[in-house]
This record gives C-alpha cells, structure tokens and sequence, in this order.
C-alpha cells in the first residue's frame, strides 16, 4: 500500500512557491489546441467546425486522387479534386443521371459519367483552411473574411466559370488562383478544404498531375442513391487515419485568427465567429497569412503536434471527466484516484515537490528535442500544464471535495474536449 503522505506533503509544498517550470499560456490556448487534434479529421471538425487557422500543407508525389466528371478528356486547368473515389464516383454518377434528365435529351438514352483518378506530378504545396471550410454558412467566414478579404459575398461576374458549382463557389475558386499567381508567385498550388470529404481546389491539373485511369462509369445504373449519414459517417471513419499519411501539416508555423485578441465570442457566443469584426482588424492576419507562403518552405518533416496532443486528451480525458464528475465519498478517496494517475511523477522521497510533478507530467509526451517554442509547441505545452497542474494541485493542495471537484469542472469547460461530446 503506498504510503499516506496529504499532510506533510501539505506543508512541503508551501517551501516550492516558484512558478511551475514551461511556457506560459497562449491566448485562447484551449481552441488553438482544439483545432490542432482535431484537424483533417470528420468526427472532430464535425463538433469543431468554425476553424479559424491556415496551415503550410504538402502532398507527396505520386499520391493519387480522384475527379468525377461528366467528360472523359483530362482536366487542364483549375478543378476540384477529391481524396477518396467515393465522392467522385457520386459526382460521375450524377453528371450521369442530371445528364439523362435534360429535357433536351431524347428520354431513355443513356450517358456515361467518368471517374478520373490522378497522381500528383510533383510534391503538391498547398494552403490548408481547417474546420469544415467547404461547408456552408458561418463554417466558410474565415476563409471569406480573411483569405478572400469581403469579396465573395458580391461576386463580380466571370467570363468563364472553371468549375461547376454556384456564383460563391466559383468566385473562391477564382479567387484561390488569382491569389496563387499574383499573391504568392506560385510558391503554392491551390488550398485544401472540409466538407463530407477532404478535398483540393487545384489551380493547374495539366501542370500538377499525371492521369492514371479515366473509367466510364454504368451508364444504365439509374438515379445514384444518396448515402445515409451512416454511409457518410462510415466512409468518413474509413480515411480519417489515413489522411495525415497523405498531407503533411506544419503544426510549428501557422497564423490562426485565435491569435490576435479579436473578440471572436461577441455576447458568449458558443462558437468563434467573424461577422462582428471590422475588415481593418483582419488586415493583421492577412498579412501573416501572406507572410506564411511567402516565405517559409513546405512541412517536410514538420514535428507532429497533432500526434502529441492525440495523447494527451487519451491519456487524461476519461479519468478528468470522472474527477469532474464527482460521486467521491470524501477528498482522500478522491486524491487516491488522482494519486493512481499520477504516481509516475512522483518521487515519495519528497512527496511535496508539486513543481517538479507538474513539469515531469507536462513533458511526458513531448520529446526533449521538441519545438517547444513554436505556435504549436507553445499551445501544446501549456495545455499539458494546465491540466498536470489542476492534478497535482487536486493530489497536494489543501482544497476539500467540493473545490477539488470544481476545480476539475472547471478544467472539462476550459478544454472542452472532443471526446466528452456525445455521439
């Protein structure tokens, strides 16, 4: 049995008044870290969807992707491009099905859509906009605020439409590429978004990617059927853990609106929102988005923040929203519990050290030759430290069940987790 040490480990802990050891807490550091395990992942950014960061972001060479189109010849210029041949193939079909449905077509005649599927020419460099940005309503407000500067909500009219989709939709393809070769000299070639799918607005097809297979798809296969949400959902479980095997995120450099002391939850808002925001107070962040691809090179071998704080929240979340949760009988039950978690930090010679516990539990999953001082290195750290922190005061402070449990209530609201939200 180990052994009982609250009440001395009481009056130890007086003697270590420092501050614990780390880096102090970035603003809105529990989003910041938020959207970092959550990106390129539909479960997460589905609870998490107003991003508000733009990511460096690279695909390998030789990666392939995928196009569904009502046209067997090769895309040229600027298309969308998918990540998984199930969204395509429902595009091919329907080019298909709204094809035999032209009332200028002779009724009962056939016609073919085309799965088109790619291989990337080169390593692709692309401009990744996290949250369900192709998704609709206040999801796209940072890449229409920001990225695009107020232009998409009027769109002037287009000579040519590159792509088959509304008037908004067009004019953020339009102005992606106009962006890529007049802002950015080219140093990028298109940006990647969310919806039910991941997916790449591509400004030069014909430069960027080698054809692999164009297929016809059944022309006599009828009205496509619509997938359930459970088709979507299941598809959607399928490539989540594949993705960061196919783009490759720098998590050290990128310019996220969390940054710049906007008021992004005007009147407590539950999720961060842009319309309330001057275009001047934006400028800022345009400009270090700018400054972002202007200057730095692809994330080749960038450090894999996400995968730190994937084991942070699986390491702490189930036991913090039992603490949070309370049913405890007293503070001692509740302290054996935290004492369990925590005893690898401790060293019962000196059981009080709380600062020396706080900085062994923070450091856990982050490597000695880690980035500490990059954005994601910082936003991490600190989250790591507020939560060993609110443990090892839970463990050591002289707090009874009721505070000690609303201190853990407090910390479940602060990080406010993916994994507490129901399915």
């Amino acid at each position: 049995m180990r052994p009982r040490k609250y009440l001395w480990a009481l009056c130890l802990s007086l003697v270590y008044a420092n501050p614990s050891p780390g880096i102090d807490e970035p603003e809105n550091a529990n989003h910041i870290f938020n959207g970092i395990q959550s990106t390129l992942r539909h479960y997460e950014m589905a609870i998490n969807p107003y991003g508000m960061a733009f990511h460096l972001a690279t695909v390998q060479k030789g990666t392939r992707f995928y196009h569904g189109t009502s046209k067997p010849e090769p895309v040229i210029g600027v298309e969308w491009l998918a990540f998984t041949p199930d969204k395509s193939l429902r595009y091919a079909r329907e080019s298909n099905w709204n094809a035999k449905r032209d009332i200028q077509q002779p009724l009962n005649i056939p016609r073919a859509g085309y799965l088109h599927t790619y291989a990337a020419a080169k390593d692709l460099r692309l401009l990744y906009i996290d949250g369900h940005s192709a998704g609709l309503g206040g999801h796209m407000e940072a890449q229409d605020r920001i990225l695009f500067n107020d232009t998409i909500a009027n769109p002037p009219p287009r000579p040519h439409s590159p792509v088959n989709a509304g008037p908004h939709e067009n004019e953020r393809v339009f102005q992606t590429c106009r962006m890529v070769k007049e802002e950015w000299g080219g140093r990028i070639d298109g940006i990647v978004r969310t919806e039910n799918d991941f997916e790449i607005i591509l400004c030069d097809f014909g430069r960027d990617l080698d054809v692999v297979k164009i297929t016809q798809t059944n022309a006599n296969g009828g009205e496509p059927r619509r997938p359930a949400r459970g088709d979507c959902c299941s598809i959607a479980t399928k490539y989540n853990q594949l993705l960061g095997h196919k783009v490759h995120l720098d998590f050290d450099h990128f310019v996220t609106a969390f940054g710049y002391g906007l008021d992004l939850f005007p009147g407590g808002s539950d999720h961060p929102v842009l319309d309330n925001i001057p275009t001047e107070l934006l400028e800022p962040v345009r400009r270090d988005i700018n400054t972002m691809v202007n200057t730095l090179e692809p994330p080749v071998g960038a450090f894999d923040w996400q995968a730190v704080a994937d084991m942070i929240v699986f390491r702490y979340s189930d036991d913090l929203l039992n603490f949070a949760a309370g049913g405890f009988t007293s503070v001692e039950s509740l302290r054996d519990s935290i004492e369990v978690l925590m005893e690898v930090f401790i060293d019962y010679r000196d059981f009080g050290a709380k600062d020396e516990i706080v900085k062994l539990c923070q450091g856990e999953f982050i490597p000695t030759s880690a980035p500490v001082e990059s954005v994601g290195g910082r936003v991490v750290s600190s989250i790591s430290k507020k939560v060993c922190s609110t443990l090892a005061s839970g463990l050591l402070d002289d707090m009874d069940l009721k505070d000690t449990v609303d201190s853990f209530k407090q910390l479940v609201e602060y990080l406010n987790w993916t994994t507490w939200k129901a399915e």
